[in-house]
């Protein structure tokens, strides 16, 4: 098969997967990574990215939106078409990495045809909704990126055992592919965190594949496990220069994170089968027992026994096993991401693996086929025909069920209306509830916030919000008042305080509008306490002292007021009045 022909056709297939998902507008976490992040708008500043939002820790990350930034500002169509072309770059890599190691080993009989179980492994990987959001939600990147480097890891590390005849003499491969192992390994640790496995996963290759054991693929291999080691201190170097406070900690314990996420992994070997449901947050990690998992427990552990099995009995599928394990595990084993539970992008390159297993079972079962009794004497050919139909239809009903889950993301509150009626929990409704306000939809809001502050107390800052908003002034201070008391201390408490302040302020506002000067004092007065800047506070406050006669203390206000904002034009009149009053200029 044409290596041109293979580019050529995943290039479509990938163009008419994902040509409606190029104008999706940047939602959740790209506001904090793209939109609200100066560091990009400079290519030197986007080495050094913010803490604390997704791209801390993953420059190579930054600089890839720092060159979309350069290239067309804030305008999402260009970060999706990267995004596009690196994820297409990966299916071509995988194409590559299974096409070389089919070519090394007599894993099918001559008459298979090697290239075409490649090509489907990749174009089934290529196509499928679990990889969609990778494309779909521009920061998701990290994980398309991550895995490019990966796979370019393992696929130079493949190249660089190539034997070459020069001149009638063989020659090992040229060293340009060891070095290119190692500086793609480096990369992908300057990508992201579960970039920490890769060195692991050339070791396995080259013991299941190039070896005969582990000691002589170190005796061979022993400069370029080095350098891939080497890449292990780069990592702990970017992780200690940009601390992430959302792994780890003792919010959510080791035992408590590894229960949710045995629940998960059922949950994504389900959705590799099955992909409909999709859901771009799983929300927190919950509270849960052993014998809350115990049969999805069961079922990992059989499928791990199977995996050690594999790799005694027949090597190649107990790599591919032990490859969905292994890249599935820095983020979906015992190591707590308090953040959120699960994310159907951690399947990246873990889908991988699994396509490329299905793919080769099912090939070897038709490959080991012989013909019916009497069969045609081109039976061979039929059947691979046959194989090459059922892929395209298999690719072609994940294709359209990855297109109708670009609908999704039309808008950030189709996202999270989706969300909320397929995996319903706090965070999700609080996402919805955010948008609906944002539509001006005060009353459906509330609604879905009431129900969010059940298991995601954040969830107050938008229930007090919104209440405030519908004119529940009391109701929405008490929210934001025990929303702020929780924990005074965090940044996010201070919006919530300027918004007390303005639920203090309405009520003084309505207070005076029923001649109730006490109360709008003592409520302007804490509407003052919190913001003490807002000129507008202080101004209610005078206008209230001077209902009760304190002319005094009512110019200190208008004063105030005036200081702040010198045009503002109630407090300046109020103030002229107040000295009128007093006979003072």
């Amino acid at each position: 098969m044409s290596r041109r022909l293979v580019v050529i056709l995943l290039a479509l297939v990938a163009a008419a997967t994902y040509w409606n998902a190029l104008d999706g507008p940047f939602v959740w976490d790209d506001d904090t990574a793209i939109t609200t992040n100066q560091s990009i708008h400079e290519i030197a500043e986007s080495l050094n990215p913010p803490i604390e939002t997704p791209v801390s820790g993953r420059p190579l990350v930054n600089l890839s939106l720092a060159v979309n930034y350069a290239w067309g500002g804030l305008e999402p169509r260009g970060y999706h078409v990267f995004n596009l072309l690196v994820h297409l770059t990966c299916a071509l890599l995988l194409f590559g990495i299974v096409r070389r190691t089919l070519d090394r080993g007599r894993f099918f009989s001559g008459q298979a045809p090697v290239d075409a179980i490649a090509l489907a492994a990749a174009l089934l990987w290529l196509v499928h909704p679990l990889v969609s959001e990778t494309i779909d939600y521009t920061t998701q990147r990290t994980e398309s990126m991550m895995g490019l480097w990966f796979l370019l890891t393992l696929y130079s590390a493949i190249r660089s055992r190539d034997r070459r005849r020069h001149r009638g003499t063989s020659l090992s491969g040229s060293p340009a592919w060891t070095v290119m192992t190692v500086v793609a390994c480096a990369a992908g640790m300057a990508t992201k965190e579960s970039m920490v496995v890769a060195p692991l996963a050339v070791v396995l290759y080259d013991v299941v594949f190039e070896f005969d054991s582990a000691s002589e693929a170190v005796a061979s291999r022993r400069v370029l496990y080095a350098g891939l080691a080497a890449t292990w201190v780069e990592l702990g170097l970017i992780m200690w220069r940009w601390p992430r406070s959302t792994v780890g900690g003792t919010l959510v314990s080791p035992l408590t994170y590894a229960l949710n996420q045995a629940q998960m992994i059922v949950r994504y070997l389900s959705l590799t089968f099955w992909p409909r449901s999709l859901v771009v947050d799983y929300g927190l990690p919950r509270a849960l027992h052993v014998g809350d998992v115990v049969p999805q427990g069961l079922l990992i552990l059989a499928l791990l026994a199977a995996t050690v099995v594999a790799l005694i009995r027949w090597p190649p599928a107990g790599f591919l096993a032990a490859m969905f394990f292994l890249t599935l595990a820095p983020t979906s084993s015992v190591v707590p991401i308090v953040s959120e539970v699960g994310a159907e992008r951690r399947m990246y390159l873990p889908l991988a693996a699994l396509s490329v297993l299905i793919v080769m079972l099912v090939a070897r079962a038709i490959d080991r086929i012989g013909p019916p009794k009497g069969g045609h004497y081109r039976w061979s050919l039929y059947r691979w025909r046959l194989a090459a139909g059922a892929v395209a239809v298999a690719a072609a009903a994940l294709a359209v069920r990855t297109g109708y889950r670009h609908r999704d993301f039309t808008s950030p509150l189709a996202l999270w209306q989706s969300v909320v009626e397929r995996r319903p929990q706090g965070r999700a409704r609080f996402g919805y509830a955010n948008q609906l306000m944002e539509a001006s939809r005060f009353d459906e809001a509330t609604a879905q916030l009431r129900l969010a502050v059940v298991d995601y107390p954040d969830a107050r800052a938008g229930l007090g919000t919104a209440l405030l908003a519908g004119g529940h002034f009391e109701e929405g201070i008490g929210v934001l008042d025990a929303f702020v008391s929780a924990d005074p201390a965090q940044p996010n408490r201070g919006p919530a305080r300027v918004l007390l302040a303005q639920g203090h302020r309405a009520i003084a506002e309505r207070a005076l509008s029923q001649q109730n000067a006490a109360l709008a004092a003592d409520e302007a007065r804490k509407s003052v306490a919190l913001d003490g800047a807002n000129a507008d506070a202080h101004n209610i406050l005078g206008a209230a002292l001077a209902s009760q006669g304190n002319l005094s203390g009512a110019m200190a206000e208008f004063q105030a007021a005036v200081k702040i904002n010198p045009q503002h034009p109630s407090a300046v009149n109020n103030l002229a009045r107040a000295r009128a009053l007093t006979g003072l200029r």
